[in-house]
């Protein structure tokens, strides 16, 4: 195939390496969602100048690119038909720490846990994490706007993310950082790519109709986790867009959790904040019900907790033959419904009492759990290992329904969230299906994987029915379809149901702007 000669020509002229084998494009077929596509080639760049002229190619030749990290995304993201760019080889390097400052500059292929560990010393760390830290990319997490259990706290990777080094789609090099409208103005009057972006992001978001129906649709903006469709909300809260505000313009939150469809990073500039206070323990609350939790939880955050994470007992029951995870069922008493577990991190052992022994008391005047352990020290990591384990288990489940990855991202304000999950038990039980639980609840967003049986051709027309019912209640209570995995190709057809037809269209003009 001509396609094949073309892609011979640019192995020789990148320093990194170039495959399209079978076999390699089959490995590369797949992430870690229900989707499997082939792509016609493989790159590992080494650097900066490897990507613009795979851009370049890619460009003259009508050929999609997507750049690929650890490959963790569960909603299709890197998946595709075209020529897939791996990051995660070469581009690795830990390129500047700031101890005083409190940043650092990163190549994107860098593993969040090796950043941690390059930190420590320096008494700092990254807030932000996901159960797949020993694996994921931070040029994947800003890709995805990734958060993890502690995000009550840390709140997400846009958050934290001050400036982008990025290659736009001629191939030119732009820095995106924060700005003020003075500034913002100069680079509206570049003659180039990058003062195209400008100028048509300009146009777009100062209509006066764009903004109040952007300000209309968009999720409620007390959910922490909102990373459907790219975030044109927070592009108008700043001093260029709101006179009201004194926020700089900051082209790196629109970046991020866009799912690599806008620029390829090259570099990435991290806010870092302290180690978390010495003295920590969890309050592993077992629930009678399993849905007792989410009631519990509106008890929980008002303890000011780090983290509010939640387990199911099908996720739960799934732990017991995992020969990796019979250790960390330590502190299990009975057959809970769940398990709610809240950590607290506290500057003193005699705050970490107060707390631990506050919230019990709170939950028993309240009628919630039956016992409620509390684990200290070496133990923690135990109980964080098992609720880690979670997503790995349910492919264990006995049989062909499987808990499937579909909607499993939805984020809804808290107080919300009991009528939401009342709502969506009675659509799921209309369909005779049924959903396993776990994680995020403290910030309304809890995965919700359905059993379903993609053997049979029923329940493959099912999957798409529930992800469509499911967006529609999601759009009732102004919620988010993606809190932290994304859209992809799994969730981007739901978009215009929760953003609206106006709103979909502006950010079709935001991707031919790019």
């Amino acid at each position: 195939m001509e396609i094949y000669k073309q892609l011979d020509v640019l192995a020789g002229k990148i320093e990194g390496d170039l495959k399209y084998d079978k076999t390699t494009r089959v490995i590369y077929s797949t992430d870690a969602s229900a989707y499997k596509e082939e792509p016609i080639a493989v790159i590992w760049p080494k650097n900066k100048s490897d990507l613009k002229k795979i851009i370049l190619f890619a460009g003259k030749l009508n050929t999609g690119i997507t750049i690929r990290a650890a490959g963790t995304s569960l909603a299709g993201q890197v998946v595709s038909s075209g020529i897939i760019v791996d990051i995660s080889k070469y581009m690795k390097s830990i390129i500047e720490i700031n101890e005083k400052e409190m940043w650092a500059r990163v190549e994107p292929g860098v593993v969040l846990d090796e950043l941690n560990i390059a930190l420590k010393k320096y008494g700092l760390f990254f807030g932000p994490e996901t159960s797949t830290s020993n694996r994921c990319n931070i040029g994947g997490m800003v890709g995805n706007n990734a958060c993890g259990s502690h995000s009550i706290i840390y709140g997400s990777t846009r958050d934290h993310t001050i400036e982008l080094d990025v290659i736009l789609s001629d191939g030119s090099e732009a820095k995106f950082g924060p700005i003020d409208k003075a500034e913002f103005e100069k680079k509206c009057e570049l003659k180039n790519r990058e003062g195209e972006i400008y100028n048509g992001l300009r146009k777009i978001l100062n209509n006066h109709e764009n903004q109040q129906e952007i300000i209309r649709e968009y999720p409620d903006k007390n959910i922490p986790r909102r990373n459907t469709g790219y975030a044109l909300d927070l592009l108008i809260e700043n001093e260029v867009f709101n006179e009201k505000s004194t926020s700089p313009f900051n082209m790196s939150k629109i970046i991020a959790g866009s799912e690599g469809t806008l620029a390829v990073i090259t570099e990435i500039k991290l806010n870092l904040i302290k180690l978390p206070p010495p003295f920590k323990a969890l309050v592993c609350a077992h629930m009678k019900n399993r849905n007792d939790a989410f009631h519990a939880n509106l008890i929980a955050i008002k303890h000011k907790p780090g983290a509010v994470e939640m387990m199911d007992d099908r996720i739960l029951k799934l732990t017991e033959n995992s020969l990796s995870q019979r250790n960390n069922r330590f502190f299990l008493e009975g057959n809970p419904g769940s398990i709610m577990i809240v950590e607290f991190a506290r500057e003193s052992a005699e705050e970490i009492e107060a707390s631990t022994t506050g919230l019990i008391k709170s939950l028993k005047e309240a009628g919630y759990g039956y016992a409620y352990p509390v684990v200290k020290g070496k133990d923690i990591s135990k109980v964080w290992e098992l609720r880690k384990a979670g997503l790995g288990v349910l492919a264990n489940m006995k049989g062909d329904p499987k808990p499937v990855s579909l909607i499993e991202d939805t984020a809804i304000n808290v107080e919300n969230f009991t009528a939401y999950i009342e709502d969506f038990e009675k659509m799921l039980s209309a369909y005779v299906k049924d959903a396993v639980y776990h994680a995020h609840i403290g910030t309304g967003e809890l995965h919700m994987r359905p059993v379903l049986n993609l053997k049979d051709s029923d329940d493959v027309q099912l999957f798409r029915t529930i992800g469509l019912e499911t967006a529609k209640l999601v759009k009732k209570y102004k919620g988010s379809l993606s809190g932290e995995h994304g859209d992809g190709r799994l969730r981007g057809e739901f978009i215009p149901i929760i953003l609206g037809e106006h709103v979909y269209k502006l950010l079709e003009e935001v991707k031919k702007i790019w």
